[in-house]
Formats: C-alpha cells, structure tokens, sequence
C-alpha cells in the first residue's frame, strides 16, 4: 500500500509556506526554504526517519522535471529576443559553467574537502532533476548534492538581486542570465515574483542551457584530473 504521508505534509507545508510569505518578516524567504525548515521540524519532533519520508514523498520528485520543462514556454515565446541577444548569451553561458565548477573545486580542494564530498558540489548550479543525475553518473553522493543544489538556489534567490544591484547591474537581460545560470530554478521563479518578463525569459534559458552545458563539462573536467 501506496503511503500518502511524505507527499501530504509536503504540499501541505509548501502551501503554509507561500501563506506565511505575506508576513512581512518573511517576505523575501523562498516558500521552499520555509517549508523545507518546518519538515525538518516535523521529522525531527516526531522521530520520523528520513528514508520513510523520502519514500512517501517521491512522486513529487517525479513532478519535478515536467515542473522544469515547463519553464521553457517563456522561451519559446520570446525567440526573437534570444536572437537578437544570442552573442551575449552562449559568452554568458560557457564562463558561468565555468567559473561555477572550477571555483567550486578550488575553493574545495583549499579547505581540503574530500574527492567525493568536491564531485557531489560541482552541479550544484544545475536544476535539481538534472544535478541528483549528474551527481549518480560521477559516483558521487546524491543527497548531498540535492541539498547543496537547493542551498545555492535559496541563497541566489534570497541575495542575487541586491548583490547584482550593489554592483550596479541595471540591464534586465544580464540579470535574468545571473540569476538563471547561478542558481538555477529558484532563482527564476523570483525572477517570476518580480515580474520582470525579460529577467525571466533568460533565466529560464540560462538555468536549461546552463545544465546541458554542465553535464557534458563536469566528467570531462575531472577525466582530466585523473589524467593529471
């Protein structure tokens, strides 16, 4: 028998969670971050283990990449501006794969993290369904990787907009590609929030291409590691 339990208090605590965003102490908190805070609560309080609720909740991990695909019909509805700006973006593209796998590594490597624990940070720009798939295909840990994907669209989600502000990013365009290409869907769907129609549209190409872009470039890079 099919347990309800993990997808119930999912959807129940994503739908508190965009109730209580119109407090205005929790405003500018993402509804996942939220919700994810009070099943933490929830598993902690009641001794639920994670693996009963993982279990219960997968369907809507299912959901997850038709709910990604979706995001692509701004895409296809502004293919004029992609053209005219398509220079611009695909630059945008390869330096933010870039710069978010080899500083990821870096960064890593001097506070001498493990090889395993580097590998399962690398896509941790790259939407969820894609990132947990990169992730296996490495050998690499999923959860973590879930965890640290989540972490970073959060954190662009929450601070992305006024950090591109404190260095007087005005242009729409450059926007929404920061805020896809860094933090993925999260980032986007503030972009949504905000309501600014160019933002999203390249967000929503960013954080698509982005991940192709990754999941050809994180196995080549650390083939030559081994190599090296």
């Amino acid at each position: 028998m099919i347990n309800p339990f993990g997808f119930i208090i999912t959807v129940l605590y994503f739908k508190i969670a965009q109730k209580l965003k119109k407090l205005p102490i929790l405003k500018n908190l993402p509804p996942i971050l939220t919700a994810g805070i009070l099943l933490i609560l929830t598993l902690e309080l009641f001794d639920i283990d994670y693996k009963t609720y993982n279990e219960s909740a997968s369907y809507i991990t299912l959901l997850l990449i038709p709910a990604t695909i979706s995001l692509g019909y701004p895409i296809y509805k502004n293919t004029k501006l992609l053209k005219k700006n398509k220079r611009i973006i695909y630059c945008a593209f390869f330096v933010a794969v870039f710069v978010a796998v080899i500083s990821t590594y870096i960064i890593a490597k001097f506070c001498h993290t493990n090889l395993n624990i580097i590998e399962s940070m690398l896509p941790k720009s790259v939407t969820a369904p894609i990132a947990v798939e990169i992730s296996k295909s490495i050998g690499a840990i999923p959860e973590l990787t879930a965890c640290v994907v989540v972490l970073t669209g959060v954190f662009g989600a929450l601070f992305g907009h006024k950090i591109l502000a404190l260095c007087k990013v005005k242009n729409d365009i450059a926007i929404g590609l920061s805020m896809g290409a860094s933090s993925h869907v999260i980032g986007t769907s503030r972009c949504v929030e905000i309501g600014k129609s160019k933002q999203v549209v390249m967000a929503s190409v960013a954080f698509v291409l982005v991940a192709l872009i990754t999941t050809l470039m994180i196995p080549l890079f650390l083939l030559f590691l081994n190599l090296d």
